[in-house]
């Protein structure tokens, strides 16, 4: 029996591990059977011989996991990054080679959330200031008299695995929470003794203000000098998400006013912020609390990590799915070409889906395949869909094949139908969500969105797009275009359907930059003007 054992363990084979790592996860390698081998510190040429047998790959976020890295790896199996991100990792490259990529999305999440009330409970109990003085030979207490959380309202900017995290807590210290996430169920709100509501509203209400919010189009800049302006007097903002979610040069001026007690912050748009820079004189701010990135740099995150990650490689490695799997395989054979495209024309309404509609993920989503595409398999089309979708709800890395499962995690329901002879094409894709949808297909030169709610359009799936819906009146495209113009924002084409003569209609902009909030803000002040989405695909 033993030495049955030795020869199944003896098959996981060798584990390059390229950047430090936690020991107690190397023995989770080494006690299921893999040879675990270290080239911390060596040159690459090092790396690149330890890889020849290699069925694994350990790294951080220095080692660039590039498709000429993985051609030294012909038996390479699965790359593990000891962390969140896989910026430094061609996912795309690791799929087409049929290399599995994992990482720890959640291993950070307590460590995380208690880092927002450290720097809270800093910032409302003066902390910093006092133990400065104190250090000084200082014994004071009147300068640094401070506020209770207790009896105070919290507004969590975003309710994901941190925001969750953060209002449970919050509930202990006796607080009353609002929460602010478009894409979150009121179920789970609920649940978690959470009033929803929009934006503005947390902002006017709350004392406290914390942010938990992906970086997106979006969320980038979401806290600038309009929404810091509805924030109350006296006001305390926490910032433990991605810097570049807050104006930096709006924060500071706010700040300046004299309108805000504090602001705590852990993140920065560029990190270490340049000198002389707005995040830089932020620091340096007698009203800021900072901190270097911290959130999630706990020794209990590491060991979790480490360990999360060691289970992940010895599970794929045995040939099992991995939990924190970042990659997935797309249709194959006979089915991949009757698919023709539209897996990724999914994943693309998946994406556009949230990013027109706030409240579309609160509904249960139907794809319907329509044409020549509906008996195709049903779970590549579900995966796809949630992998476009879900970003916009959380700071998970989210693809295909581990979609279904966050999905489950926040609440996000879907089903899929199949129409055989319901469209003008030979196939279309329809993704609906409470009264809005959304309808694309497949052309020789690319995927095309050829509905949305009702209006007919023709605009490609691709690259940074403004939908606006405005009353259907004369000198609209010329009004638009000449904001555009002003801002030198270039337009590629345009698409306008109307409803009806003379009632509502819906204008969908190609352009070929990103735009800034004011030029959106600027178009959403003109006159007859409903609604204006910035979308990016």
């Amino acid at each position: 029996m033993g030495e049955l054992t030795a020869m199944v363990e003896s098959r996981l084979g060798r584990v390059v591990v390229a950047e430090p790592f936690d020991e107690r996860g190397m023995m989770v390698l080494r006690n299921a059977g893999a040879e675990v081998v270290s080239v911390v510190g060596k040159p690459k040429d090092a790396l690149h011989e330890a890889l020849r047998d290699a069925r694994g790959l350990i790294v951080r976020s220095e080692t660039h996991v590039d498709a000429e890295l993985l051609q030294q790896a012909p038996h390479l199996e699965v790359v593990a990054r000891a962390g969140v991100g896989v910026d430094a990792i061609d996912v795309d490259a690791a799929t087409a080679a049929g290399i599995v990529v994992v990482n720890t999305p959640g291993a950070n999440t307590l460590a995380a959330t208690e880092h927002t009330f450290a720097l809270l409970l800093a910032a409302m109990r003066n902390v910093p200031q006092a133990d400065a003085a104190v250090h000084r030979g200082g014994w004071d207490r009147k300068p640094f008299i401070g506020y209770e959380l207790y009896g105070k309202t919290l507004g969590i900017v975003g309710l994901g695995r941190i925001g969750s995290n953060v209002a449970a807590r919050a509930a202990a210290f006796g607080m009353t929470i609002l929460a602010h996430d478009p894409y979150i169920p009121a179920s789970r709100a609920s649940a978690l003794g959470v009033e929803l509501v929009d934006l503005d509203d947390l902002l006017r209400r709350a004392q406290v203000v914390t942010l938990h919010v992906p970086l997106t189009t979006q969320t980038r800049g979401m806290m600038g000098a309009r929404t810091l302006a509805l924030m109350r007097d006296g006001a305390v903002l926490v910032n433990c998400a991605r810097g570049a979610v807050v104006d930096a040069q709006a924060l500071l001026e706010t700040l300046d006013a004299g309108r805000l007690r504090a602001v705590a912050i852990d993140v920065f748009p560029q990190e270490p912020p340049p000198a002389g820079s707005a995040s830089a004189k932020l620091m340096a701010h007698e009203c800021v609390v900072a901190t270097p990135h911290l959130g999630g740099s706990t020794f209990e995150a590491l060991e979790r990590i480490a360990m999360q990650l060691a289970g992940d490689v010895v599970r794929v490695l045995g040939g099992r799915p991995a939990s924190g799997a970042v990659n997935a395989p797309m249709l194959t054979g006979v089915d991949a070409e009757r698919a023709g495209g539209f897996v990724d024309l999914t994943y693309t309404l998946g994406a556009l889906l949230p990013q027109l509609f706030d409240e579309a993920l609160r509904h249960e989503i139907a794809i319907v395949l329509q044409g020549e595409i509906e008996s195709l398999e049903a779970g590549p089309f579900v995966a796809a869909l949630l992998a476009g979708a879900l970003p916009y709800v959380t700071d998970r890395r989210v693809t295909a094949v581990n979609a279904i499962a966050v999905a489950h995690e926040l609440g996000v329901r879907v089903v899929i139908s199949h129409e055989r002879n319901s469209t003008p094409f030979r196939s279309t894709l329809v993704v609906a969500a409470g009264e809005h949808r959304i309808a694309g297909t497949v052309l020789p030169h690319g995927p095309r969105i050829v509905e949305i709610d009702g209006f007919e359009i023709d605009a490609v799936a691709a690259g940074t797009m403004l939908v606006t819906r405005h009353r259907d009146v004369p000198g609209m495209v010329g009004r638009i275009g000449t904001i555009l113009g002003r801002e030198n924002v270039n337009i590629s084409t345009m698409h306008v359907a109307r409803s009806a003569h003379g009632g509502e209609a819906m204008m969908v902009l190609e352009v070929d930059r990103e735009i800034e909030h004011a030029v959106v803000d600027a178009i959403a002040a003109a006159e007859n003007i409903m609604a204006i989405r910035l979308v990016n695909l």
